[in-house]
């Protein structure tokens, strides 16, 4: 049985619409080999289900806000990660005081409260600002933040994508053996830690641990599936 981690948003969910259908047609045949397939996303769980639902698209295990949040396959909640309630408060007076639009979101992001958020996305004008702003959070909190597209993504300090694998291992739901694939900066501590590979077209600093590079999932899934 193998065991493959991937990134969703420009690792299997992609914009070209025959390479997505390709990918989504090699995760079923994947799973039906009897093989473990985890989706490990930033988005929430209501966000991505939406896009799961509309393209059917499987999954054994399903890993969302970055790993503060996991779910079996059928969607039931194995494990919140939220972030710790001071920290919430003082991030959010700092980002009041900066003037920035933000939002709590919990584990199925249902509602916008404070209390058990398992991340804080902040929506800025411009790379440069966002940057700046995310050095600010990380003096006022011990957190772990990263710079998106559109926004500002804060978790707790304790959590990321290489976190929630761990949790699988640990408990024996999954093996430890597992191949991971991303492209982004989130992408970096499970890549960083678990054999795997990047898409080719990546963020920069995955650079640093010198992986393999593919063309997309269904390419490299057809390749090992028996």
């Amino acid at each position: 049985m193998k065991v493959i981690a991937s990134d969703f948003d420009n690792t299997l969910y992609v914009k070209d619409e025959k390479g997505l259908m390709e990918n989504i047609q090699a995760v079923k045949n994947f799973i039906s080999k009897g093989n473990i397939f985890i989706i490990i996303t930033g988005r929430s769980f209501t966000n991505i289900k939406k896009v799961l639902t509309e393209h059917d698209i499987p999954y054994s295990y399903l890993v969302c806000q970055d790993g503060a949040n996991l779910f079996d396959k059928d969607d039931n909640c194995m494990k919140k990660n939220p972030i710790d309630i001071e920290k919430s408060k003082k991030i959010e007076e700092f980002l009041i005081k900066k003037g920035l639009p933000f939002n709590f979101e919990t584990a199925f992001n249902d509602e916008d409260i404070i209390d058990h958020a398992s991340k804080i996305t902040v929506t800025v004008k411009n790379i440069k600002e966002a940057l700046e702003v995310t050095e600010e959070i990380k003096q006022v909190a011990d957190v772990y933040a990263y710079v998106s597209s559109k926004h500002i993504n804060i978790i707790d300090s304790y959590v990321n994508k290489c976190s929630a694998l761990e949790f699988l291992t640990d408990n024996y739901y999954i093996s430890s053996n597992i191949i991971v694939l991303g492209d982004d900066i989130n992408d970096y501590e499970m890549l960083e830690k678990y054999d795997g590979l990047v898409m080719k077209k990546h963020h920069k600093v995955l650079d640093l641990l010198k992986k393999d590079t593919i063309n997309s999932v269904a390419e490299y899934l057809n390749s090992i599936i028996d």
